[in-house]
């Protein structure tokens, strides 16, 4: 069985919950739940009774997922006081990652959340790359002459690998 969340672990986070809506009855349980589940990679309908409706709890992340609470989670795992926390925040996230937009998953990759990401890093678009090789193109077209061959092709191949594999992660 995995530890539940300890009193300092949820003062941490509880005032990045946000407030409003229907209050859940016990949130501190609630979480507890959500990290069982994403640490045990068990299905939501898995998630054990004392820890509240599995379905509750599931509806929940994805809506602080929606609302941004998972992304200041991550910001915050960044932090060295969020150690204890880092592997199960970025297990969470990772859970709904497919709700994340391309910049979120930029971003996460940035942090070097590696454990967020729903794919190695490898996989996502990289943009420094993607820039260098706009210079190099711009560069090149200014004297057609002068381009040597093979140039461009080459250009095209490490756009495409700049860009990413969008099958290994997905999006909305």
């Amino acid at each position: 069985m995995r530890p539940l969340l300890t009193d300092a672990e949820y003062a941490l986070l509880a005032p990045m919950i946000p407030a409003g809506g229907r209050p859940c009855r016990d949130r501190r349980r609630m979480l507890d739940g959500i990290f069982h589940v994403v640490m045990t990679r068990c299905i939501w309908s898995e998630m054990p009774a004392r820890f509240g409706k599995w379905d509750t709890a599931h509806r929940q992340l994805r809506r602080w997922m929606k609302a941004g609470v998972l992304d200041r989670w991550l910001f915050a795992a960044t932090n060295p006081e969020f150690d204890s926390l880092r592997e199960r925040l970025c297990r969470a996230w990772r859970r709904v990652a497919r709700r994340a937009s391309l910049h979120q998953l930029l971003v996460v990759k940035e942090l070097g959340l590696r454990s967020a990401l729903p794919c190695a890093p490898c996989f996502l678009p990289d943009l420094a790359l993607s820039e260098s090789i706009e210079k190099l193109v711009a560069k090149a077209l200014e004297d057609l002459g002068s381009i040597p061959r093979g140039l461009l092709k080459a250009c095209g191949g490490l756009l495409k690998l700049a860009g990413g594999d969008m099958r290994q992660w997905r999006t909305r």
